[in-house]
């Protein structure tokens, strides 16, 4: 009976540490995972991208991150004009972003720039300008 039992904790301890360790309990303080079309800060900065700011005229004219262009859904074409000019003679990724991680305008504008531009790789920034500011 003894020998029973002790097969039995041994069972629970190695299923109670598999559950733990195999990745079915979230790890504490673990950085929360990308949504499709998302790119961290630091991965943005290693591709050299192109910096789109679609937080609007107003807020790009206060503060923007360095050699940032501003599309803005109110004048679309100016801005997405502006921005094939510079994409068309070194293409590379294009990340946008807007004030914060909980602006949802950088998605829309990342969405809507993949059906005007199907051949460029374009990423929304997970954090906004605040992760930059950081």
């Amino acid at each position: 009976m003894l020998r029973e039992f002790c097969i039995i904790l041994l069972l629970t301890v190695i299923g109670v540490a598999d559950t733990l360790f195999s990745g079915l309990s979230p790890v504490p303080r673990a950085e929360p995972k990308l949504e499709a079309g998302e790119i961290r800060l630091a991965d943005a900065r290693a591709l050299n991208a192109i910096w789109v700011d679609a937080g609007g005229a107003k807020k790009f004219e206060e503060r923007h991150i360095p050699e940032a262009l501003l599309l803005d859904e109110e004048d679309w074409d100016a801005g997405l004009f502006e921005l094939m000019n510079t994409w068309l003679i070194k293409p590379r990724p294009i990340v946008i972003y807007c004030e914060s991680g909980s602006c949802d305008t950088s998605k829309r504008i990342a969405k809507r720039l993949r059906e005007s531009l199907p051949g460029a790789e374009v990423y929304s920034s997970k954090g906004g300008r605040d992760a930059w500011q950081e």
